[in-house]
């Protein structure tokens, strides 16, 4: 009787091992599959996205940003809400309007758009650094 626990018992112990390298080897097969994905995909952006690492500080009326990876050039874009003068038979209307934008900033260089204006006056909504 001892005998034939012994070998239910190793053929028990044989099943879970068999299991438990069955489900390493999906888990590493799984594992490679996420990785792989996710390299293609960050490889397919990473190539469109001159310059990249964009730091951008948005402040009440205003936004600073500058880009430490990459290449070329990028401007900084705001976007704003509050009263534009701009020409129009109403007078002032209030609402959202485009910022100033940055002068073509090479990476490295800082970038400032704003709000104000000699015709407008607003607070930033939204502040995007975009390729030139």
């Amino acid at each position: 009787m001892h005998t034939r626990e012994e070998g239910i018992y190793v053929s028990e112990r044989k099943r879970g091992r068999v299991v438990r390298t069955l489900l390493r080897r999906t888990i590493g097969v799984g594992c490679l599959l996420v990785l792989t994905c996710g390299m293609v995909i960050g490889t397919a952006n990473a190539a469109g996205a001159d310059p990249g690492a964009c730091f951008i500080d948005r402040g009440v009326t205003d936004a600073i940003a500058r880009c430490h990876e990459g290449h070329g050039s990028s401007v900084l874009q705001v976007e704003c809400l509050g009263i534009s003068a701009a020409s129009s038979p109403d007078g002032p209307t209030f609402g959202p309007y485009s910022g100033t934008d940055s002068e073509p900033s090479a990476v490295g260089q800082p970038m400032r758009a704003s709000c104000m204006t000699s015709s407008a006056l607003g607070i930033t909504t939204r502040a995007f650094v975009s390729d030139t």
